[in-house]
């Protein structure tokens, strides 16, 4: 690392906020699963102004930038590989900006904000940014990678409540996009284009989202279907009754709540209460919500009628009055899994019509091909976001991991669906980007990025083929396979 660099970096940052080599505290290098990175330095700018400085002086030090929020991201976007020429830039002091307006509904707030600090401090105006997560990201992470959550079907992603962001490109050009409105046609939307990007194209310092009013009551049913067949007219019967009412409509299968029940606690206990203790194929956790109070409409109540209605051609059983408890079972899956073996997350998203057909389709592929792993697949059913999350034991042989990924991508696209609902491309999915893509895809997405970022010098996410021979691009994207084909 050069000291000249470093020096200038401290003049910037100041000399607390800028490391290098060994010096780097290792919670910026180790991700939440994945093998610590390594970086030659780190810098932390406070606000938009030391971020447009700090840019084009790594830009004119040859070194890659990797901005960095809470890392709470699953495909490595976040996490520096080059111990030579990675700057890991953290955006956790980027706090300058929380401006609350109050008539409008919306807040402009820096990026290094965090998800729950920023719903903390609306709660005492009984407002809430609505993107609900297990994990507390920061704002720029949230919209690095579009992040949806359990209740995006009311509410819809990060992008959906977005006006407008302020973002600082590869050179240090400070771009103010949108202006805050909920209706503006006055320019084209290019803040849509950052949203989702993974910090390839700019780094995000602030943005201005629409808010949501708190709910004042809410009503949570797990809800045991008759059958797998039931599951699709299920979710279309509570959608027809209940409409925008409708905050989250989550499925589970058996193996998934197991693994949840399995982390102990309270939990234990609720599963001797829960269908007679004997767990449903395949669960569904229904959420309605509601700004009015329960005397101007009760919840329960129109929870209640509903499955009563639905109570023996399509409902099985139900569990209603435990909302905690409930949530918490769906929270739990992941830290429940990871318990059980090694963890392969497949975080896809389908029509609904393909939902199911696709569950049975993938359970039937893995019994032929990778018959040692368990399925717990659990997920958004209600946007068509799945978690096709497997289990491979300790005890089994060893795996061919590219080639599980690559059958069940193949069936994602056999099915109309995407290899990445709300975690971004990035190392983890790179490869399966340039291989499923179509040409003319990644050649105007390349052109997009070597305009915002002529040096390929921001993030770890590679677009197209625009990308090839630019020193930012990994050695074995320069001949990508055939898009559109899966890896044999």
């Amino acid at each position: 690392m050069s000291a000249d660099f470093l020096l200038a970096a401290a003049r910037i940052c100041g000399a607390a906020h800028v490391s290098a080599g060994s010096a780097i505290e290792p919670r910026y290098l180790e991700p939440a699963r994945y093998a610590p990175g390594q970086a030659a330095a780190l810098a932390r700018p406070a606000s938009t102004a030391e971020l447009a400085q700090l840019l084009p002086l790594a830009a004119r030090h040859g070194l890659r930038v990797l901005p960095q929020g809470a890392h709470t991201g699953l495909v490595r976007a976040a996490t520096p590989v080059d111990a030579e020429r990675d700057l890991l830039l953290s955006t956790e002091r980027l706090r300058e900006v929380f401006e609350l307006d109050l008539l409008d509904r919306t807040l402009r707030v820096s990026a290094g904000f965090r998800l729950s600090e920023i719903n903390e401090r609306l709660a005492a105006h009984d407002l809430m940014l609505a993107i609900d997560l297990s994990a507390d990201p920061s704002v720029g992470g949230m919209l690095a990678h579009n992040t949806g959550g359990t209740r995006m079907l009311r509410y819809g992603d990060v992008r959906a409540n977005t006006l407008g962001l302020t973002v600082v490109l590869a050179e240090g050009q400070v771009l103010r996009l949108g202006r805050g409105l909920q209706k503006d046609n006055a320019a084209l939307p290019l803040q849509q284009l950052f949203i989702g990007s993974s910090g390839s194209l700019g780094v995000i310092s602030e943005a201005v989202f629409k808010l949501a009013s708190r709910p004042r009551q809410q009503a949570v049913a797990l809800v045991s279907p008759s059958s797998l067949e039931a599951v699709l007219p299920l979710y279309q019967s509570l959608m027809a009754a209940m409409g925008s009412l409708v905050s989250a409509c989550e499925g589970m299968s058996r193996p998934a709540m197991e693994a949840a029940l399995s982390c102990g606690g309270d939990l234990g206990t609720e599963r001797m209460r829960w269908f007679g203790g004997d767990l449903p194929e395949y669960t569904l956790l229904v959420e309605l919500s509601s700004d009015l109070r329960a005397e101007q409409l009760d919840l329960q109540a129109l929870l209640q009628t509903w499955l009563e209605g639905e109570f023996g051609e399509r409902v099985s059983d139900a569990v209603l009055g435990a909302d905690a408890a409930c949530w918490a079972l769906r929270h739990h899956i992941s830290e429940g899994l990871r318990a059980r073996g090694k963890v392969l997350g497949f975080d896809v998203s389908l029509p609904r019509r393909h939902f199911m057909a696709f569950r049975e389709a993938g359970r039937a592929w893995l019994a032929e091909h990778f018959a040692a792993a368990e399925l717990a697949d659990f997920g958004h059913l209600g946007d068509g976001g799945l978690h096709f999350n497997l289990v491979w034991p300790q005890s089994a042989p060893a795996l061919d991991e590219a080639r599980l990924r690559a059958g069940v991508y193949a069936l994602v696209q056999q099915f109309e669906g995407s290899f990445s609902a709300e975690h971004g491309i990035g190392p983890q999915l790179q490869d399966s980007y340039w291989q499923l893509s179509e040409t003319n895809l990644l050649d105007w997405s390349g052109r997009l990025q070597r305009l915002f970022d002529p040096q390929a010098l921001l993030g770890l996410t590679h677009w197209g083929t625009a990308a090839i021979n630019t020193p930012g691009l990994p050695p074995d994207a320069a001949h990508p396979r055939e898009p559109g084909q899966a890896p044999g």
